[in-house]
């Protein structure tokens, strides 16, 4: 008997191997960029809120200040809609859209709050302000200060 050199053959992947393996890398290449992309978004509505938030602060730090200074005080944050677009005696703080450098709304509304509960001293007067972002007419924050006139 004579006996035959076991021969070596280099074995690769089949076709069928190769075709599973690139179906099953797609699917979950796939799935991780959706994943990616839903947090990417969640990540810029954080953000974009946290910048909503700074802003409606820093209208209200305006409006407090300006209730502060000896020379306007309480009198001088008067009564005004949301919708006020010029400054004049009943808009010291307009509507101011966009926010300069962005594409934000920002809205001052004040209304009279003295028969509020929360006001310290109904009969001097109190002043709700309110504060609201907004991005193409969606609101992103808001943001309201009681104003008491002692």
């Amino acid at each position: 008997m004579s006996e035959r050199p076991i021969r070596c053959v280099p074995r690769g992947f089949s076709l069928i191997e190769m075709l599973v393996l690139i179906v099953v890398f797609s699917g979950s290449l796939v799935a991780l960029l959706s994943v990616s992309r839903e947090s990417a978004r969640r990540i810029a509505e954080v953000d974009a809120s946290a910048r909503a938030m700074q802003y409606a602060q820093e209208r209200i730090e305006t409006v407090l200040a300006d209730r502060r200074n000896p020379n306007r005080g309480y009198a001088f944050v008067p009564l005004q809609a949301a919708t006020c677009a010029a400054p004049a005696a009943n808009c010291a703080y307009p509507l101011e859209n966009p926010v300069t450098g962005t594409a934000l709304s920002r809205s001052v509304q004040i209304t009279d709050a003295s028969a509020s509960s929360a006001c310290p001293n109904p009969g001097n007067g109190c002043k709700q302000v309110l504060v609201t972002i907004t991005q193409n007419g969606r609101k992103l924050a808001s943001l309201a200060a009681l104003l008491a006139n002692h």
